[in-house]
């Protein structure tokens, strides 16, 4: 009988303890302050940085300094790995973890990055036939697996914020949304509750893009390269990208509401509300200098 305690005792101290050190060593690795030079860049680097709320500027640099430590960065195709990379694509990672419990992206090990666009395999299955082609790429973000990034794509969308474009985010996003087990643009809730707008709202929204990305075809297609009007009066600043998937609007949604917020909540009201629950942030009021309740 000893003997049987004895095991059920390590067998239990064998499956909590391995928990309770990834605990510790993810408090102690958020505790390491940022350098100098890395605040320098965050601040620099992140333009939403200098209008969080002190305490959210904290708990950003808890998440960066953990990030910075518990990730592997990857230079590709010659491409050396600067503190400026490292900083950016952190900070941009862990604005999407801000007033939520997070493991901090815990299926993630590596990120890949590479100098500019690169070029990689597609698969595609059309029913029972699959096809392959080589297409150009400016991130991917693997299920359970790295992150790859175009750093030149990402200073692109550094540069020209107009556009709504980051990579970064756009790709982070995806990690997210697969932390439930499941890519399909429904990120994890905390209680089921929370989420209980989501899916008639981002389905309306999805819709709606797809919509709007085949009349854009076919005005294209009858306008003979005159410029096309027809969806003048309803505007939008959701990249058609997003027209391909749950998934992939997930995270065309996640860069406009990061990127260009303000221009999301005026042409996408209900969409920016559900974001902005989610994420707990509202940026555009951030930018107003002001605060949801106010």
């Amino acid at each position: 009988m000893n003997g049987f305690l004895i095991v059920i005792i390590l067998a239990v101290l064998a499956w909590v303890l391995p928990v309770l050190w990834q605990r510790w060593r993810r408090r102690y690795l958020r505790s390491r302050p940022l350098t100098a030079q890395q605040e320098y860049l965050l601040c620099t680097t992140l333009a939403l940085y200098p209008y969080l709320p002190a305490p959210r500027q904290r708990e950003l640099k808890e998440h960066i300094s953990l990030f910075l430590r518990d990730k592997e960065f990857v230079g590709c195709d010659g491409l050396e790995i600067t503190e400026e990379i490292r900083i950016a694509i952190a900070a941009h990672a862990c604005l999407l973890l801000l007033e939520r419990a997070n493991n901090c992206y815990p299926n993630l090990k590596t990120v890949l990055v590479y100098p500019d666009s690169y070029v990689a395999e597609e698969t595609r299955h059309h029913g029972h036939i699959q096809s392959s082609h080589m297409s150009a790429r400016a991130g991917e973000a693997h299920y359970r697996g790295p992150v790859v990034l175009s750093w030149g794509d990402l200073q692109r969308g550094l540069a020209q914020p107009q556009h709504g474009h980051n990579v970064a985010i756009h790709e982070f996003a995806h990690k997210l949304d697969e932390e439930d087990g499941y890519v399909d643009g429904r990120p994890p809730f905390e209680k089921r509750a929370d989420g209980k707008t989501w899916a008639p709202v981002m389905r309306e929204a999805f819709a709606e893009l797809r919509q709007r990305l085949q009349a854009l075809h076919g005005e294209a297609e009858m306008a003979e390269g005159e410029p096309s009007v027809g969806l003048a009066e309803k505007p939008s600043v959701l990249d058609t990208y997003g027209a391909q998937s749950p998934a992939e609007f997930f995270a065309v949604a996640t860069e406009a509401f990061f990127i260009i917020p303000t221009a999301m909540e005026a042409a996408h009201p209900s969409l920016y509300r559900e974001m902005q629950k989610f994420f707990r942030t509202d940026p555009a009021a951030l930018l107003r200098g002001s605060h949801p309740a106010d």
